[in-house]
């Protein structure tokens, strides 16, 4: 009998997980299938009976194309494994007999005793998967902050030594994370992680960052709309349109040419940590350790790691982070995960808002500066 709340279609869902534990052949593994297909659904979960396959080899061979040879392998090999046992009549016969006392067939409960254990290592082959999945997204959300990091020093000092260090190592990066596992992901991210902090603060040192407002720069937003720009938030419940664009680096480049090249020049850090929410500081404190401020790679990852509790897909944010580059995409983030309460106009799918803002990004009417203004102004608004 299978645990509460599960069923025969759980246990073919199993089966990927159960081929690798067990170390079954494709060949064997689809002859499992075909077994636990050809029971009743109702035995798995009835107390009283027991899930048997009750169909002949000759039946079974022929439904999977081989010889009754290599299906007499295949069942030996399960039943070897623990995963079933073989009980047929010395011709070979299976089916209820004497009064449906005597039961010969293949019969599966032991694989259905070991569903439990197949449960757990399902989930936690899942975590691992969304682990190594997670590894790869900050490695690549790390290597981009580098490499703007790393162009602003080529046109600021490229005679530094730093420059030439930094050039060094983005050369030896790996291109592709594929054949990467999770202990090679973890040191190319310390490494990725290094050099980031190193090349921020060379330009730090350069003068990069003044922390103050540009010339012109609102104080707050304004009532009017006659630039053609809209709000994140005004766009927010809008669903994402039917179809996509091939190409989206020239609408990105074009999502930027309003702005100085780096929203920290306008945002400070320590404003945006402000206005940020619990949550969202949260993760920033975890992801700055023992700095005072967010850098540019904290607030990436900030947003990245708070994407499941926002229960933002990561294709959202690879979709945003495509449309306006990833600290635009965590900035709005920040925006999105700020409006989640708000009183007047609360954002109910966080989600749906961030694939808004990226389309509205590739279409060059993307807002992104007017509501972290907004969102600046009301922290300082409030009461100490």
């Amino acid at each position: 009998m299978l645990p509460p709340g599960t069923t025969r279609s759980d246990v073919e869902r199993l089966l990927p997980t159960l081929r690798r534990a067990f170390a079954l052949s494709d060949a064997c593994a689809l002859t499992l299938l075909l077994l636990i297909q050809t029971t009743r659904p109702s035995d798995w979960t009835d107390p009283d009976a027991r899930p048997v396959c009750y169909a002949s080899q000759a039946s079974l061979a022929d439904r999977l194309g081989k010889t009754p040879r290599a299906l007499r392998y295949d069942e030996m090999r399960l039943e070897r494994a623990g995963l079933l046992v073989k009980t047929t009549a010395a011709n070979g016969s299976r089916g209820r007999f004497a009064g449906g006392q005597v039961v010969q067939g293949l019969d599966l409960t032991p694989l259905a005793a070991r569903v439990p254990q197949l449960l757990a290592l399902a989930a936690q082959e899942e975590a691992s998967r969304l682990h190594v999945q997670g590894l790869r997204r900050q490695c690549s959300a790390a290597r981009r902050v580098f490499k703007g990091a790393l162009q602003r020093l080529l046109e600021r000092a490229p005679q530094a030594p730093a420059t030439a260090e930094a050039l060094a190592l983005y050369a030896e990066l790996p291109r592709r994370y594929d054949g990467l596992d999770t202990a090679a992901l973890e040191a190319l991210l310390a490494t990725l992680d290094k050099a980031v902090e190193k090349g921020l603060a060379a330009l730090e040192m350069r003068g990069d960052s003044s922390g103050q407002a540009e010339r012109g720069f609102r104080p707050s937003l304004q009532a009017t709309t006659e630039d053609n720009l809209e709000s994140c938030v005004a766009s927010a419940d809008r669903t994402r349109p039917a179809g996509t664009e091939e190409s989206r680096e020239p609408q990105a480049r074009d999502f930027q040419r309003g702005h100085k090249p780096h929203w920290l020049e306008t945002f400070t850090p320590r404003r945006l940590y402000a206005a940020c929410s619990e949550d969202m500081r949260m993760y920033l404190d975890a992801a700055k350790g023992s700095r005072t401020l967010p850098n540019e790679l904290d607030l990436v990852r900030a947003a990245v790691m708070i994407l499941p509790d926002l229960g933002i897909n990561p294709s959202a944010w690879d979709e945003a982070s495509e449309a306006m580059g990833d600290l635009a995409a965590a900035l709005a983030v920040i925006v999105i995960d700020a409006r989640r309460f708000d009183p007047v106009r609360p954002i109910r799918s966080p989600g749906g808002a961030l694939r808004s803002f990226a389309r509205l990004a590739m279409a060059g009417k993307l807002n992104l500066a007017g509501s972290l203004i907004g969102l600046v102004e009301r922290e300082r608004a409030r009461p100490a």
